[in-house]
């Protein structure tokens, strides 16, 4: 008979039991971040040895090279994680893989399996977030096996057993040295895990950074011993003094947070390196990418990299700047946070949030340097990220001042192609009051627009918005260094910067006034014409050559704003704006004489149809096209019976 003692059988807690169940039939999502927990509970238990041996000399093993050993078993099937740590005595084993060490872990897993059975997707990407810990093993595994022995003088070797059916095993074991070594006995749809590169894919995306070496068996069949070859980089970059780190090491780094691969010229236009130490302690490495990513829009996309002691516990972590500051990409570590960081937790942690306040005055910091150090470089982050910029103006009221000022836009009146508000209200002439912007969809579009023509000969410059988001922001940014923003399109312009809704203070009202008296006829038969198209009809105080032009009601949603929510798919009915007409421009007096003379009345509403053709062909859009044609073929018609 053997004198080796029968194992003792020992049942699970019940809410580990429970646990096991959900994790091993219900919530599969992410299997492989089994090996990640795996190989952060070597690396801790190797941690808790280093720092035991400063207070206890006795502890064995203190000569050993702290290591981390995976190796694959194909006959058998078996994976398997060894480390040189702290190991545990038996006591120790049926406590720390008898309970499950966070509390709430079994009711957010029933909620989540719960979610996945109604068909909707659980917030569970990383099942070792949730407490899970050492029991993800078994969504992989038909059994696992742990040998250990602590390292305490004097300890025995453990066998603890479990096929994850509610109970496990304690036996003796002869392990020999301190340490632990999980054999992960895998199921027949997770072999997988015996692949080499397969296991290395997975602790580089997950395990690379851990402070100890994670070393895979390779054996050659000349070789009676396996050579272990290194899977990890130990070093993590972000540590590093940044003093000590040249161009092409973060070029390099760049290259690993893009994924490994970055297209031709695609280099960081900007790049912060933080080791923080008050109020919470974390390293951060941030770039601002050299063009647009490609998964920029999608709802997977990269964000940036959050780590905790080394170990990555979300790749797209997207609460660590404002949604605005979603194009920037790399890496934030913190030793304060929770390796088992969940979703739910993010939204309440207070190290995140202090974390996050940090890196978003940083980069905003960062963008305003470059754009006053290398204007060049700036443009290039702004033709690729201004739109984004723009739309924290409206969502961080915090930042306002700081966003307003990295805002650039084309203007008229400057040979730079992008211009800040700063340089804008520094170069207005004397006597200008207001800042004038035209919203449109491209700058060559806008350039040729009549609205423009009064303001130009003033030697007034015209910002031009063509962004989506420009109609949002001239909503938030009603006025810059004291100067009102006012729109060329809307309202009945005065140049000295006030609207037709203000008192009147321009020189020339008495002149536009005469006009209005002039063209009264005119004005009165195009408004009775055109009724249903048109909310009024006046003389302009924007144009200077062209006969008319449409324009907004002051307040009112204006046409590129209809543009913009009907691409979208909203329901926007257009509304009449206003016409207005040239009183110098000769076409006009010749429709004002014509309406006057009442000899030719049919020729007259012909001449109104017209001015009202113009106004539409010169925005590029004409809501009669075959009734525009007409009409310009009859005056056509009439110039060569003449």
């Amino acid at each position: 008979m053997s004198d080796t003692p029968a194992p003792e059988k020992h049942e699970f807690k019940a809410e580990v039991a429970a646990v096991l169940k959900l994790v091993t039939h219900s919530l599969y999502t992410n299997r492989e971040i089994f090996l990640r927990e795996l190989i952060s509970n070597a690396s801790d238990a190797i941690d808790k040895a280093r720092y035991t041996a400063l207070v206890d000399t006795s502890l064995e093993g203190q000569e050993l090279e702290p290591s981390v050993r995976l190796s694959a078993d194909p006959e058998r099937g078996v994976l398997v994680i060894e480390d040189n740590g702290i190991g545990m005595t038996p006591d120790e084993a049926r406590a720390n893989l008898g309970t499950i060490a966070h509390s709430g872990t079994l009711a957010f897993l029933e909620q989540a399996a719960k979610a996945q059975a109604d068909g909707k997707s659980p917030d569970v990407q990383l099942i070792g977030q949730f407490g899970v810990g050492f029991y993800s093993a078994f969504m992989v595994a038909d059994r696992v096996d742990v040998f250990t022995r602590s390292a305490l003088p004097g300890s025995e070797g453990v066998h603890w057993s479990s096929t994850g059916d509610g109970s496990f095993t304690i036996a003796p074991s002869d392990k020999a040295g301190r340490g632990t070594r999980i054999e992960v006995h895998l199921k027949e749809d997770a072999k997988e895990y015996l692949d080499h590169y397969r296991l290395e894919n997975i602790v580089k995306r997950y395990s690379n950074f851990v402070m100890y070496p994670v070393q895979f068996a390779v054996k050659k069949e000349d070789q009676d011993e396996p050579e272990w070859t290194q899977l990890n980089e130990i070093g993590a970059f972000w540590t590093q003094n940044a003093s000590e780190l040249n161009d092409e090491d973060y070029k390099e780094f760049y290259k690993h947070v893009m994924g490994g691969f970055v297209l031709p010229g695609d280099e960081p236009l900007g790049r912060m390196h933080l080791s923080m130490d008050a109020p919470i302690q974390f390293h951060a490495v941030l770039f601002i990418p050299g063009r647009r990513p490609a998964d920029l829009f999608n709802e997977e996309s990269k964000h940036v990299q959050l780590f905790a002691r080394r170990v990555m516990v979300m790749e797209n972590c997207d609460k660590l700047l404002p949604t605005y500051l979603r194009f920037m990409r790399g890496v934030v570590d913190s030793e304060d946070l929770p390796l088992n960081v969940s979703r739910e937790m993010l939204q309440e942690n207070k190290n995140l949030s202090a974390i996050r306040r940090q890196l978003t005055r940083k980069t905003l910091r960062l963008l305003s340097d470059t754009a006053k150090e290398d204007r060049e470089r700036y443009e290039k982050v702004f033709e690729n990220f201004g739109v984004f910029l723009k739309e924290g103006l409206h969502l961080d009221a915090g930042h306002k001042d700081e966003l307003t000022e990295l805002l650039r836009f084309g203007s008229t009146g400057h040979e730079a192609k992008w211009v800040s508000l700063r340089e804008y209200v520094d170069t207005m002439p004397e006597g200008q009051q207001a800042i004038y912007y035209i919203t449109g969809r491209s700058q060559e579009e806008l350039r040729g627009s009549p609205h423009l023509e009064a303001l130009r000969d003033r030697g007034y410059a015209v910002i031009m918005m063509t962004d989506a988001v420009d109609e949002w922001v001239v909503q938030d940014l009603a006025e810059y260094d004291g100067k009102k923003l006012i729109s060329v399109t809307a309202g009945d312009l005065n140049l000295d910067g006030s609207t037709g809704d203000e008192e009147k203070k321009d020189d020339s009202d008495d002149k536009d006034d005469g006009l209005a008296a002039e063209l009264a006829p005119l004005l009165e038969r195009a408004t009775e014409l055109l009724a249903d198209r048109v909310s009024a009809v006046r003389v302009s105080r924007r144009l200077t050559s062209s006969a008319s032009c449409l324009v907004d009601d002051a307040g009112g949603m204006g046409r590129n704003m209809e543009r913009i929510l009907q691409a979208a798919g909203r329901e926007v009915s257009s509304r009449p704006r206003v016409l207005e007409l040239n009183g110098g421009h000769s076409f006009v007096k010749a429709a004002c004489a014509l309406v006057q003379s009442g000899d030719d009345a049919a020729r007259a509403d012909a001449y109104i149809e017209l001015l009202h053709d113009q106004a539409h062909l010169s925005e590029g859009e004409v809501p009669d096209p075959k009734g525009t044609v007409a009409r310009i073929q009859s005056m056509l018609d009439a110039l060569v019976e003449k």
